[in-house]
């Protein structure tokens, strides 16, 4: 018997916050992942030098953004629920609403402890991409995270505005914010060439911000938009590499993409503001950032970026004058991008780090383990 087994349907070697989740609880207790091996990765690729026992389900599947893709979820489902009747965890850690389900009965026919991880809100980030925008498909999924964030003995969510989103919350509920272990690289950018260096790191998707930015920077000088992700929707892609000063890294691993946010002189954080769930996100690039000295141009957080913290530039994400004064002001002003970068260093030091993260997670296993 394993201590905590933890569900992902994503992509659960390339995901930073299950890869930390793991490597922190498995310092104290013994624990394995299921996962979906969506993209049908080789298996010599995915499981060697992975932190903790993996196990996955290899079916091909499309997109999650495709609304078919929930034809394939019963049989995820079945699989992981299989798992889990065969390893009997002490504890399941679903990590959002797709791999709940299977976690939920098992917690009830074997009475074992449930943490429902919600890394996102599921009505409110997918339900603008069906093809039928019916308020009672969104009404529906909604129901079912609250049901099971009440059922659950433990939810998690990225930050307190998350948190509100739920009517119906356990007795407790935790914030676990998508903080990044200190990293340290090499070289820094001031080493490497005079162009102004602006990266994107993430999902090549829409509603990322690159219409704006392509257009903000297309004809401007000793700057280079440098973006490294997987691929979803390969028009943004084509857009992009018709400008020259537009640098497609592929789909890096996270040490690469790491080492990349490193050596930039500014990130760029764009999520559009009509999809419900962007009001509360709290993307991993923002801390990465921090934790880089890196400034940030971001229409999200401007209670943290602007105020709490002072630690980029907030812009309107359809402005595309906005997103270029704010490239070309950091591009001109290096005392600018340094006293920026302190401030996100020092906060990155004092509250937005890994291990008062992992202190909390260790809280809560306490409070469900007993040790």
């Amino acid at each position: 018997m394993v201590d905590i087994i933890i569900t992902r349907s994503n992509s659960v070697i390339y995901d930073p916050r299950v890869r930390k989740t793991a490597r922190s609880l498995s310092k104290r207790y013994s624990i394995s992942i299921l996962g979906w091996n969506r993209d049908r990765v080789s298996k010599k690729e995915l499981t060697d030098n992975y932190i903790v026992d993996l196990k996955l389900f290899n079916l091909k599947s499309p997109p999650i953004g495709k609304w078919y893709v929930i034809a394939y979820w019963p049989l995820f489902w079945m699989w992981i629920l299989i798992n889990l009747f065969v390893y009997r965890p002490k504890v399941v850690h679903a990590c959002d609403l797709d791999t709940v389900l299977p976690c939920y009965i098992y917690k009830l026919i074997f009475r074992k402890r449930f943490v429902f991880d919600a890394y996102e809100r599921y009505a409110m980030a997918y339900f603008p991409y069906f093809p039928l925008k019916l308020k009672a498909l969104y009404s529906l999924v909604n129901l079912f995270e609250e049901l099971f964030s009440k059922k659950a003995d433990v939810l998690i969510v990225v930050n307190e505005k998350a948190l509100r989103t739920f009517r119906r919350t356990p007795k407790y509920c935790a914030i676990i914010m998508n903080c990044p272990e200190d990293y340290t690289i090499g070289k820094t950018k001031s080493e490497y060439n005079d162009v102004f260096t602006l990266v994107f790191t993430g999902a090549i998707v829409r509603n990322r911000g690159f219409e704006p930015i392509i257009a903000a920077i297309k004809d401007l000088n000793d700057v280079e938009f440098v973006v490294a992700g997987k691929v979803i929707h390969k028009e943004l892609l084509d857009q992009m590499q018709v400008l020259s000063n537009v640098t497609y890294k592929g789909f890096l691993s996270n040490e690469d993409v790491l080492a990349l946010e490193g050596h930039s002189d500014a990130m760029v954080v764009l999520y559009d503001s009509k999809v419900p769930q962007n009001d509360f996100v709290s993307p991993n690039k923002f801390f990465e950032a921090m934790m880089f000295r890196v400034p940030i141009i971001t229409n999200l957080a401007p209670e943290l970026i602007n105020d709490e913290v002072g630690c980029g530039i907030i812009v309107d994400y359809n402005n595309v004058n906005q997103i270029r004064e704010a490239i070309v002001r950091l591009r001109d002003n290096k005392e600018l991008c340094r006293r920026l970068g302190n401030n996100g260093r020092n906060a990155y030091l004092q509250k937005y780090n890994w291990k008062i993260m992992e202190e909390e997670l260790y809280k809560i296993y306490k409070y469900l383990l007993g040790y």
